[in-house]
């Protein structure tokens, strides 16, 4: 082992006591001590009740919160009640319940409730009640967290109503505010001990909460997570009420705003982009079709023009995707080998990224936790590690960006040539994918690509490996489900920034946006499927008649795309596009006569 710093040492001993589960875990959750901290009323049992919204259902096994929903008269005996909920990170069957009155508990993992998310996020319902559970006047609702899932400490309801003969009946529970927090002490000494559990001791065996968030929690602070949370979190990872308070105390006492919610995507690309909290979850369009009516409100061009994607801002045009709450980017797990092997080089590299916090030590910190996530690929196959291992990476960079110039200016924190970390996360999914190595794979890697399009789609210095390569990006969103619309949007911005900066001289290449136009035209509907070639060779014409050249590679790539989608063209459309296209290409569009 090499030479270290006393600050290398310093982390390198914290990392060394990671032999059990993160501080923050795979699901660290945030509230209030306002919702679910039972100092209501409790109406006639031990479960608290909630005194705002987001309810949370935090803590072990056993922890219910209550709600009541008044129901008039007149609608009480109607048919056909439902129960509304918006979730938040309900994760497997047979953990998370409710109960309507005296009715039999409903899993919300059901199934057929469509409520699970195996990779956390929200989920919305309408949950059939049984004829006869409502009676008239107050109704209560109890959320219940019944079996402990590994590192999960609970879950959300961020909205809950009854819907009965068509009105809809809500709690009428304020919204939570992070302004309205105080800490559960003011005292010095309360604050200064929370400091000490959080940075440097652990109860559990596991690391100190720091190595898995901001070295000085600030991401709790930013992210809202709040006293009940930190208390029930803290007590998950076996230290005491008392010192959970003080940890709560000291994350309260950071000058850190709470800019998102703990619920809310970082990033979520969206009009109301703010910071790394993004534009929240409220961004997330409902659905593929909302994005082509607010992208194309008069309907596709017949003839988009090559740069119509200069217009999208890719953090402002929201999606019908979301993107990885806060709790996804947390490491589930500390691996102590990671800060020894090659000598120490990413021991090294964190203490430099601390100490310096020049782009440069940036870009050496993350160069190191790729190069190390290769080599555990190739030594052990283990790609749930390497998950863990950029996770880290990206907390700690995320709280760089925040140090050293935040998230405000025109490239929200991700400078050109800067570390592209959401990316290198997508891509340790991305490759699981092909060998099933980790559940949910695609899907992740689509949302964490989503993540790194809204703050850097390459900006026309993409290389086509970093921080984007776009042919990537359409077979995960297309392998995820993705939407026409979804899938023209990307390949319109993908296009675009494939034929600048890096890649300009490559476009008659099978490197250059050919090899897009595959994925959107197996999906996308024949009208846009037209426009979308007739956009690409109005620019293959372009560049050839300004003394381009294509290889025999382009010209494969370019009769595979063809063939692959022509046969949801009419004839009429066929024809023109090959009346379009420029002589060269004649044989490529040979297929579907």
């Amino acid at each position: 082992m090499g030479r270290f710093s006393p600050l290398t040492l310093a982390l390198l001993m914290l990392a060394l006591g990671c032999m059990g589960d993160p501080a923050g875990g795979d699901d660290t959750t945030g509230g209030d001590d306002t919702a679910g901290s039972g100092d209501s009323d409790t109406g006639g049992d031990d479960t608290p009740e909630a005194a705002a919204l987001p309810i949370e259902i935090l803590g072990p096994a056993g922890t219910a919160v209550a709600v009541r929903i008044d129901v008039p008269q007149d609608l009480a005996d109607a048919p056909a009640a439902e129960l509304a909920l918006t979730v938040h990170n309900v994760l497997e069957a047979g953990a998370a319940f409710v109960v309507v009155g005296d009715a039999e508990p409903i899993d919300l993992g059901a199934p057929a409730l469509r409520l699970v998310r195996p990779s956390g996020g929200h989920a919305t319902a309408s949950l059939a009640l049984p004829d006869g559970t409502l009676r008239a006047g107050e109704n209560r609702v109890v959320f219940r967290y019944d079996r402990e899932i590994r590192d999960v400490s609970g879950f959300r309801v961020l909205d809950v109503a009854l819907v009965v003969g068509g009105q809809r009946l809500a709690t009428g529970l304020p919204a939570d505010d992070p302004a309205t927090w105080t800490a559960p002490s003011a005292d010095a000494n309360a604050i200064a001990r929370g400091e000490r559990f959080f940075t440097a001791e652990s109860r559990d065996g596991g690391p100190p909460c720091a190595r898995c968030h901001a070295d000085d929690g600030a991401d709790l602070a930013y992210f809202a997570f709040s006293n009940h949370s930190l208390i029930a979190r803290a007590e998950h990872h076996l230290f005491s009420a008392e010192e959970a308070a003080d940890i709560a105390s000291y994350i309260r006492s950071l000058p850190v705003a709470a800019v998102g919610r703990v619920f809310d995507p970082p990033f979520q690309p969206g009009p109301a982009h703010v910071g790394a909290a993004g534009a929240g979850y409220d961004a997330v369009l409902p659905a593929d079709d909302a994005l082509g009516a607010a992208l194309f409100p008069d309907g596709f061009p017949d003839a988009p023009a090559w740069d119509i994607a200069a217009s999208f801002d890719t953090s402002t045009v929201a999606l019908p995707v979301e993107l990885p709450s806060w709790s996804r980017w947390l490491p589930r797990k500390i691996d102590a080998t990671w800060f020894t092997r090659g000598d120490g080089a990413l021991a090294v590299a964190e203490a430099a990224l601390a100490s310096d916090g020049s782009l440069e030590a940036a870009r050496a910190f993350a160069t190191a936790a790729v190069h190390l996530g290769k080599e555990i690929l190739i030594t052990t196959g283990d790609h749930a590690g390497r998950v863990e291992l950029l996770r880290y990476a990206a907390v700690k960079l995320w709280d760089w960006q925040r140090r050293h110039g935040g998230f405000e200016g025109a490239d929200h924190g991700f400078p050109d040539g800067g570390p592209a970390f959401p990316y290198e996360v997508g891509f340790a999914f991305f490759e699981a994918a092909f060998v099933n190595g980790l559940p949910d794979a695609m899907d992740q890697a689509f949302s964490w690509w989503m993540a790194q399009a809204a703050v850097n789609p390459g900006r026309g210095q993409t290389t086509g490996d970093r921080p984007l390569n776009w042919r990537d990006v359409l077979t995960v969103a297309d392998s995820a489900g993705a939407g026409p619309w979804t899938l023209t949007y990307l390949h319109l911005v993908g296009s675009l920034e494939e034929s600048q900066g890096a890649l300009a001289d490559d476009f008659g290449t099978d490197r250059g946006p050919v090899r897009l136009l595959a994925v959107p035209l197996r999906r996308v509907a024949g009208p846009v499927r037209a426009a979308l070639m007739r956009r690409f060779l109005t620019r293959e014409a372009a560049f050839l008649a300004g003394g381009g050249s294509l290889t025999s590679e382009h010209h494969v790539v370019l009769g595979n795309a063809w063939r692959d989608g022509c046969d949801g063209l009419t004839p009429d459309e066929r024809a023109e596009l090959r009346a379009l296209a420029p002589s060269e290409v004649a044989a490529d569009l040979a297929a579907c006569p």
